[in-house]
């Protein structure tokens, strides 16, 4: 559910309680839309993360760091020039809207106290944060912002108004009553949510159901004062149960108590502000994840369409060059059938003694001799084979490409975390697909593999194709290297301790199927052989090897999750 004034007023509840009074160190600005207040509580230092994305404005405390622009935006400076040093005093929700006050007491150049008021306005596309000196705006993140049509223009100098409410009442204002004896019981979500200040419609549905609950099916107007009472209960007197909801495994929602109107597995935090980090963080990471993960294949299918039309182009030559002995023949044949040629004949028809004497037609150039149609034929056919001695070194040195790309892809579509998808990325790099910004200071990649622990025995599973040569390399004679027969798939290797049984082999050989790109073909061939009959050729794409002395296992693919030791 989106941030409400319900769940804000819980968040800021608690936001107070845990950075009143704490100092404010550090400012920085990751992007357009997001602001990190580092502040000292005495105790501890907190990161306190002011978002106004239109798609997912929030403010909540924040863990990890990140990197900040490389020159902070005039909005950046303007908070460290005004915050930097102050005391957050107070936070807390205006009225019951989707608006954060957080104050701040700071000291001008003759060290006499001064307030400063930062507001921060979740509100969609209009999100905004504004820092403001005795009720007049001192900057704001968006500059100055025509809300609502120019109905209220935020402008440096002006005094700060609120944005307008659409004519929706606050919880508390008694109007709700009447309103609610005029109507009848259908749809009163949406009567909440198109009357009623800072809710979303989720705590609108919410609130109605938890009312039926309790009382029985609403009655109106009969019901209308005991259902506003409800309300207002519900809303400032609801203790915080804040969880996440998850659906297959993956983070759906963040809630401040259990919602009984939406399903799913639940996991609860101590605090709101702690699983709002969790969730935002996750969902951060799952967008991350799935950005580079499409930019990677897009790089991908690029080159694969570039490599496929340079084989077409390659094929169509050698095609071409094919008919090189055809040449030969032909003035071969010329010359063993001269005394039929008269000058300027087009033509000739001659027995092909290569083939039971069947008549060939030759066609000449009728303004060369017959020697030197020959001639021609000869040239053409050399031309042709020394274009097929350079062609096919070209073909399989393309094809190998394409292999390769299509190598690459499956280890991207086989990425399960930022880790591997960045090792991928690395890859590309040095393979000079991707260029690396200017900008963006090079960091090393964590390379690991992925770890299993069969019957006592240490599986080593490449995650791509760097990992695979790495393992390779640092792999022993006598330890047993697994490899998906004719397909790409990960290498696979079995640290030989003298006792790799049969059950070892065969759930490694599982393994070695699941991270392949034929895992859901059913049954899959899996090669193994001593790592002492592994080569890499030199020059060789990563990932690429020749093997000898191989035998072969057919299984069904299995991940076996329950013995993975390091993912």
């Amino acid at each position: 559910m989106p941030q409400d004034a319900f769940a804000l007023n819980h968040l800021t509840k608690e936001l107070n309680f845990l950075l009143k009074d704490s100092k404010v160190n550090k400012i920085v600005q990751l992007n357009n839309d997001e602001v990190v207040l580092t502040l000292y509580t005495g105790k501890r230092t907190e990161k306190l993360s002011i978002n106004v994305n239109p798609a997912s404005p929030r403010i909540s405390v924040v863990e990890e760091d990140k990197v900040s622009l490389l020159t902070a935006p005039n909005f950046c400076m303007l908070l460290r020039k005004h915050l930097l040093g102050a005391t957050l005093k107070n936070i807390s929700l205006v009225g019951f809207d989707r608006i954060v006050k957080i104050e701040f007491l700071t000291s001008n150049e003759l060290l006499n106290p001064e307030e400063r008021t930062l507001y921060v306005e979740l509100m969609g596309r209009y999100s905004n944060v504004i820092l403001t000196k005795n009720g007049k705006i001192l900057g704001g993140n968006r500059g100055i912002n025509n809300f609502d049509n120019g109905v209220r223009p935020l402008i440096c100098g002006n005094p700060y108004v609120f944005p307008p409410t659409n004519n929706k009442l606050l919880p508390t204002d008694k109007e709700i009553v009447s309103l609610l004896s005029n109507k009848t019981c259908e749809n009163l979500e949406e009567f909440l949510f198109k009357n009623v200040q800072g809710l979303a419609l989720a705590t609108c549905k919410e609130i109605i159901y938890r009312y039926n609950e309790k009382y029985g099916k609403i009655n109106l107007p009969k019901d209308s004062e005991n259902l506003f009472y409800f309300i207002n209960d519900f809303i400032y007197n609801s203790n915080t149960n804040a969880c996440i909801v998850k659906e297959d495994n993956q983070i759906k929602d963040v809630l401040c108590l259990d919602y009984k109107t939406i399903a799913g597995e639940r996991e609860f935090f101590s605090s709101l502000y702690i699983a709002e980090n969790y969730y935002y963080t996750n969902k951060e990471r799952q967008k991350n994840f799935t950005n580079i993960k499409d930019r990677l294949l897009n790089v991908l299918s690029t080159a694969i369409k570039k490599i496929k039309k340079k084989i077409s182009l390659i094929s169509s030559k050698k095609k071409d060059a094919l008919s090189a002995e055809e040449n030969r023949l032909k003035g071969e044949l010329i010359l063993s059938n001269i005394y039929k040629i008269k000058p300027n004949d087009e033509s000739v028809i001659c027995q092909n003694y290569y083939d039971d004497n069947k008549e060939i037609v030759i066609a000449l150039d009728k303004t060369l001799s017959a020697s030197d149609n020959a001639n021609k034929y000869y040239k053409k056919y050399n031309k042709q084979k020394r274009t097929l001695l350079a062609i096919e070194p070209q073909l399989q040195q393309a094809q190998n490409e394409l292999n390769y790309y299509n190598s690459v892809v499956e280890e991207v579509n086989s990425s399960e975390s930022l880790i591997d998808l960045n090792n991928v990325s690395k890859e590309l790099e040095e393979y000079g697909l991707i260029k690396e910004e200017k900008t963006k200071k090079k960091k090393e990649v964590f390379i690991g593999y992925r770890e299993y622990v069969i019957d006592g025995s240490i599986v080593r599973v490449g995650k791509n194709n760097i990992e695979n040569d790495k393992l390779l390399s640092t792999a022993k004679g006598n330890d047993l290297w697994l490899h998906v027969k004719d397909y790409h798939s990960s290498h696979v290797i079995i640290l030989n301790n003298g006792k790799v049984t049969e059950k070892v082999l065969l759930t490694a050989c599982e393994i070695c199927a699941y991270y392949s790109n034929c895992k859901e073909s059913g049954k899959v061939q899996v090669d193994y052989t001593y790592k002492k009959h592994v080569k890499k050729p030199k020059g060789a794409k990563p990932g690429f090897v020749t093997y000898t002395e191989q035998k072969t296992l057919s299984v069904f693919p299995k991940k076996h999750t329950e013995l993975i030791k390091i993912e």
